[in-house]
């Protein structure tokens, strides 16, 4: 079972560095340029790196499975936010489709979902 403490940690660590260390430059282009993807989803993975060994789970396997499993994630979303942004997609009233937002909220539940997985299954 995660507790509290590594549920938190998880939560404040993954948005580090999914939101404040990807550059705007990998944030706008990911959708339409692998290397852009690539170079967010290293960067974000390598971030997890001290956080896993603190926890005392198998670093380099959690790494491995996260920066497969985030670029898949990534791949398939910023594509569809891309699409939602341009056309100006943002959302409106209850019900929504997959709009902007919507699928930036999902995007997140799929990068806990294997966050949490892994590192239970590792643990």
């Amino acid at each position: 079972m995660i507790n509290f403490w590594v549920a938190l940690s998880f939560i404040v660590w993954h948005w580090f560095a999914d939101f404040v260390m990807q550059n705007g430059e990998d944030a706008k282009n990911k959708s339409h340029d692998l290397i852009a993807l690539i170079r967010h989803t290293t960067t974000y993975s390598l971030l997890w790196f001290p956080i896993i060994v603190l926890l005392g789970s198998n670093g380099v396997i959690f790494i491995g499975i996260t920066f497969i499993l985030h670029t898949l994630t990534d791949y398939f979303t910023s594509k569809h936010t891309s699409k939602q942004y341009a056309k100006g997609n943002f959302g409106g009233e209850a019900p929504r489709g997959m709009d902007f937002f919507v699928t930036i909220g999902f995007d997140q539940v799929l990068h806990y979902v294997q966050l949490f997985s892994t590192y239970y299954l590792l643990a």
